[in-house]
């Protein structure tokens, strides 16, 4: 029994070596190709001059969770919460400053949609920190406070790309999703939810379980409308008109020519 109860113990050490070293360790770079898993992307939009199917919108927001982030690994203090953030909050700054300018004039509004998230998200993060030195909070409430407001913004940021959705379903395709950045987004935030689990730290692991959950519905709208180019939306037939011994087609006959010709 006590050979039982050593063998036990062992592996409850070993499992908590795991999940609060290894898991937070392998954590760092996961969320590091989370926050650049949408870089090949944003550099060949930026070198072509448009912004094509590319949701502007998530990244504006990680732009402001990972600062917010930042902060709160600094009040904890979690070196691996800090060196998951700090580089992606280095790329989200770039993609918002390389996507801004090349956002269409006939799509104005997502425009001062993202100018506007990146404004105000960053005067509350000031009035925040403000609140902060000026009432003198705790070290326990500063972390609470700063927990809070960075898990909002992560849910925000995993729920993002679902602001397409409409688009997805009217078009039944799903081009606006980043694939690679929804792939990331499971990965990432599962580990971090079992990191979250084992240090007992409720704004690590409730952001990320729901942006684990929320990364599945990516997922499942990925596999039921398979992305497609531009322009491909209706593939049905349409009326050709013939020229010169050329036959004239109509969709509603099934593409069987008709009696007549063009140019005899």
């Amino acid at each position: 029994r006590a050979g039982w109860k050593l063998g036990y113990c062992g592996t409850m050490v070993e499992s908590n070596y795991l999940l609060s070293t290894v898991f937070p360790f392998v954590g760092v770079f996961l969320s590091n190709g989370l926050y650049f898993a949408p870089a090949p992307a944003v550099l060949a939009a930026a070198r072509a001059g448009t912004i094509g199917t590319l949701n502007a919108m998530p990244h504006s927001v990680m732009a402001i969770s990972t600062i917010a982030w930042v902060g709160y690994s600094l009040s904890v203090p979690n070196l691996y919460i800090a060196l998951a953030n700090i580089p992606g909050a280095v790329a989200a700054v770039w993609y918002v400053v390389a996507l801004l300018p090349i956002i269409p004039r006939d799509r104005a509004s997502e425009r001062l949609a993202v100018q506007a998230v990146v404004v105000v998200g960053a005067m509350i993060t000031m009035v925040i920190w403000l609140a902060i030195v000026v009432y003198e909070l705790s070290p326990e409430k500063r972390s609470f406070v700063l927990g809070l407001y960075g898990s909002v913004l992560c849910i925000i940021l995993f729920a993002s790309p679902l602001s397409t959705v409409r688009e997805v379903l009217s078009t039944r395709s799903s081009a606006s999703i980043y694939a690679p950045l929804t792939l990331a987004q499971c990965i990432n935030c599962g580990t971090w939810t079992l990191y979250g689990f084992a240090v007992g730290d409720l704004w690590v692991w409730g952001p990320n379980g729901t942006g684990f959950l929320l990364g599945l519905i990516q997922v499942l709208l990925k596999l039921c409308f398979p992305s497609r180019r531009p322009g491909t939306e209706d593939m049905s037939p349409i009326r050709v008109v013939g020229v010169g011994d050329k036959h004239v087609y109509s969709d509603e006959e099934d593409m069987r020519p008709t009696s007549g010709l063009i140019g005899r």
